[in-house]
């Protein structure tokens, strides 16, 4: 009789133990796909912030090469308009400048 119980309590400890190993396995399961799901989530707001990040920054060149342009347009207008005063100013600056690297040299 004392063996019957013994036996019981033994296989209610093993039946315990398998319940346990099963519910273990279903935790690991679930905190799997709970560090899936949150990875792809991650990986995809940072792939977003980088699509905006770029967009951002082509924008930003756009404008400036926008710039760029009417500038060299609006030097170009002014040369067209006053072409001698232009070349001695272009001559001016440039005589000013090997001067001033002139003297620099010298110290």
């Amino acid at each position: 009789m004392a063996d019957d119980a013994i036996r019981k309590e033994l296989d209610a400890l093993k039946a315990d133990i398998a319940q346990l190993r099963g519910d273990i396995v279903g935790l690991t399961h679930a905190v799997k796909g709970a560090a899936s799901e949150k990875m792809a989530s991650t990986k995809a707001h940072t792939e977003e912030q980088l699509r905006g990040a770029w967009q951002d920054i082509e924008h930003r060149l756009e404008d400036l090469l926008a710039q760029s342009k009417a500038a060299y347009n609006k030097a170009e207008q002014k040369v067209s308009e006053h072409p001698v005063g232009s070349v001695l100013t272009a001559f001016g600056l440039g005589f000013i400048i090997a001067k001033l690297i002139d003297m620099r040299g010298r110290h």
